[in-house]
């Protein structure tokens, strides 16, 4: 019984241990799958990031490691005038550039490379082997934009020595051939060929075009593979430019300021715009001194180079390694970089500046246009008057005053005691809304890079009644306590002349792609209706009296109906190196013309002349006549006829005819036809020498000398001074040495008119017969 009793139990518990082993086998299996789903499910959203998340960036990263891409440059679209004369273009070029791995693999002897190499490319051999040295580097330029002819010489010296581990590369290089001309205007690219000032950065994303590329395979170590594959992307070149600049008056601009900033030494430079003020159109805007985009690493202003290497001479002096010697160094490229970016400036677009009483023609404009002046109002200037709410007796110019004078009478004398109450009768309102309108406190939106909007006042201010707000106002009003850029007055002036328009400036009027074809065209584009053209007209009329009556005599241009005016403005801010105020002044004139239809504005502008010189410091003295001299080279090309009487003809040059061998009548019908009269010497029938000579120049109205004898004089003569002799002085001087002169500026033959400049030096030997061109100015003409 017991026994059988102990054999149930052990197989009730061998039945039990079954079970119990089923649950274990079927518990682990059912964990080994839920592992193997786990695992399964990592390893599927592994290969989903991999393959479908991710794919590509490995695909990618597994072309990069299977191939090498060489970039192809494209063409930079060229840059024309607007006829079609090249400002700026890009030449085929080659950089050099190191394969330091390549060069280890094959044992090149780096030193006799870094010899060989730095002869032919001009540079230190230790920068080519330090460059060398980098082997964890497959490319390594040590040359860039290099010309065909050194590149070959490069070519020659590794084939000679099959060097392996130097490569060349196609790449182009932007060209300027103009050098300095329209430098700030233009800009320049660097050296990845990128626009970095002016138009070439502006219109940087139409004129680079698309880089193409060559893809080839590579195996291990960068090495080519037997059987490669190679696929070319073509490069898409840039589309090129056609600017409303013409070349022709550009340089006549840039040659008058230059011309200028010699004749006066002015200090900080000079800058000028022409503008078509019946379009908009930019033809020509120059800052001086300027650069070469050849060379815009290089600073021109010799003083400032020479400043910059005495900073550098003294920094070097100091202990290698120092903390003074790293501050002194760290200052010299400080100053380095701002010389340069100064230089690179385009102060016609970029820079405030007070303009003086040129400003007061937008003031006489607006207040005619709003009904607050009229012509038959009249004002009375005793040279010094206090102004209720002003704090400071207000000066004008003429000490000893104007006296009664008209509305007409006040522009053209620019008397400030006239405009501060012309001014006041507008109101600050009124005159805030017209300056608004004129778009003298906002940008242009010309299409060039880093134009700044001009500083003005705040409504607010005009228009307190308080002693500040009339002071403002009173300043405002002939152009002082504001700052208008160059363009925006320019602009602002051409609506006041052409029917009362404010117009779109623009420099660029085309672009065409690479085939010729133009895909884009700006034109004429008005923004608003300012003035009505009735008070447009009203303004030309008075513009043209400041030149024939006013303080702009000096701006005349025999032939041509010029208007416009004079400005001088004291830089009230601007202080010395002992932080007190500087007595320092920038002048300006603005002109137009012909006056009977204006089309060209033209500012001048002559930044802090030197009183050292002598000469008085003003607008009517120094740019009235360098805007006549722009006019008169500009006028006759850009189609504008002029207009001679026979009085004229005296200050414009004529061609001397070839009269020898002509009897008496013969050469005077020959002389008359070009308004020329004559002396006969001798007692022979027929010329046989004359003064001047055939093809010389010399003023119309002038007395030429025919000789019918052999006693003609061919010694020289020298060059009188002629500077602060009056016209009948200087007429009398050159005739009794048998030179001509040719009068430039003012007609007037008053006491007060007197030589201001000559083109041949003092004490140069000339022939008998040559032309002294001469600049005769009104010294009253003191705004």
């Amino acid at each position: 019984m017991k026994k059988n009793a102990r054999q149930r139990r052990s197989r009730s518990a061998v039945r039990q241990q079954g079970v119990t082993d089923t649950y274990v086998r079927k518990g682990i299996l059912a964990l080994m799958v839920l592992l193997g789903v786990i695992a399964f499910a990592v390893l599927a959203g592994r290969l989903v990031k991999l393959m479908i998340i991710d794919h590509d960036y490995y695909e990618s990263k597994a072309i990069s490691n299977q191939t090498r891409s060489t970039s192809v440059t494209a063409s930079r679209g060229t840059i024309y005038d607007r006829n079609m004369d090249v400002l700026a273009a890009s030449s085929s070029v080659e950089n050099i550039f190191l394969d330091p791995l390549e060069l280890e693999q094959n044992d090149v002897d780096v030193d006799a490379l870094a010899r060989n190499l730095a002869q032919i490319l001009d540079l230190e051999e230790s920068y080519i082997k330090e460059q060398a040295a980098d082997t964890s580097m497959r490319y390594k330029v040590i040359k860039r934009k290099q010309s065909q002819d050194v590149c070959d010489q490069v070519r020659e010296y590794i084939s000679e020595n099959n060097i392996i581990g130097v490569h060349l590369e196609p790449d182009s290089l932007r060209y300027y051939p103009n050098h300095e001309s329209a430098s700030q205007l233009l800009g320049f690219t660097n050296t990845e060929n990128k626009g970095s000032e002016g138009l070439e950065s502006y219109y940087n994303s139409i004129l680079e075009g698309t880089a193409g590329a060559v893809i080839t395979t590579k195996g291990n170590n960068e090495t080519e593979m037997l059987y490669s594959y190679e696929k070319y992307y073509e490069a898409s070149d840039g589309d090129s430019l056609v600017l409303t600049i013409d070349l022709t008056v550009q340089r006549a601009l840039e040659k008058q300021l230059n011309d200028a900033i010699d004749r006066y030494d002015v200090l900080n430079g000079a800058f000028g715009i022409v503008m078509d003020a019946q379009t908009g159109e930019i033809v020509a805007m120059a800052t001086m001194g300027n650069y070469d985009p050849n060379q815009y690493l290089t600073i021109y202003n010799t003083a400032v180079q020479a400043k910059l290497d005495e900073q550098y001479a003294a920094a070097i002096q100091l202990p290698e390694g120092s903390e003074e010697r790293e501050k002194a160094m760290a200052e010299y490229n400080d100053a380095v970089a701002e010389a340069r970016l100064k230089q690179w400036r385009n102060r016609c677009v970029s820079d405030g500046y007070e303009p003086g009483s040129t400003f007061k023609v937008i003031t006489l404009a607006s207040a005619i246009d709003s009904g607050a002046v009229t012509l038959e109002d009249t004002f009375y200037c005793a040279g010094v008057e206090k102004f209720e709410g002003r704090s400071q007796p207000l000066d004008c110019w003429q000490h000893s005053g104007h006296g009664s004078e008209t509305t007409a009478q006040a522009l053209q004398n620019s008397c400030n005691i006239a405009f501060a109450r012309i001014g006041l009768k507008m109101g600050g309102d009124t005159l805030y809304d017209y300056c608004s309108a004129f778009g003298l406190m906002e940008r242009t939106g010309i299409d060039l890079p880093g134009e700044a909007s001009g500083l003005f006042h705040t409504k607010e201010r005009l228009a307190d009644n308080d002693s500040y707000g009339t002071s403002y106002l009173i300043a405002t009003s002939f152009g002082q306590t504001v700052k208008p850029t160059p363009i925006e007055l320019v602009r602002a002036i051409s609506a006041v002349v052409n029917g009362g328009y404010l117009l779109q400036p623009y420099v660029v009027s085309e672009v065409l792609d690479a085939d010729g074809n133009v895909v884009k065209q700006n034109g004429r584009t008005v923004i608003r209706q300012v003035i009505s053209e009735e008070t447009s007209a009203t303004m030309c009329q008075l513009l043209e009296s400041v030149v024939t009556e006013g303080t702009a005599k000096n701006a005349k241009v025999v032939g041509f109906r010029v208007g416009g005016k004079t400005g001088t403005a004291e830089k009230v801010d601007q202080v010395d190196e002992n932080g007190q105020t500087t007595n320092d002044k920038i002048v300006s004139f603005v002109g137009v013309a012909p006056m009977n239809d204006p089309r060209y504005v033209v500012l001048v502008a002559l930044d802090t002349p030197n009183a050292a010189t002598g000469q008085y410091i003003s607008g009517g003295m120094m740019a009235a006549p360098t805007c006549a001299a722009v006019f008169e080279d500009i006028l006759p090309y850009l189609g504008i006829e002029p207009e001679y009487a026979q009085e004229d003809m005296s200050r414009v040059n004529v061609m001397m005819p070839d009269v020898i061998g002509l009897d008496e009548a013969a050469a005077s019908k020959l002389l008359a036809e070009s308004s020329l009269s004559y002396r006969l010497i001798g007692d022979g029938a027929n010329v046989v020498s004359q003064i001047p000579a055939a093809g010389k120049e010399l003023p119309g109205n002038s007395v030429v000398l025919l000789y019918t004898d052999s006693t003609m004089p061919t010694d020289k003569v020298e060059v009188p001074n002629l500077m602060g002799m009056t016209v009948s002085e200087a007429t009398q001087t050159l005739s009794e040495l048998g030179l001509y002169l040719q009068a430039k500026g003012t007609d007037s033959t008053a006491w007060h008119v007197v030589v201001t400049d000559q083109d041949i030096e003092v004490g140069t030997k000339v022939s008998r017969g040559t032309t002294i061109m001469v600049i005769f100015a009104d010294t009253t003409a003191m705004d």
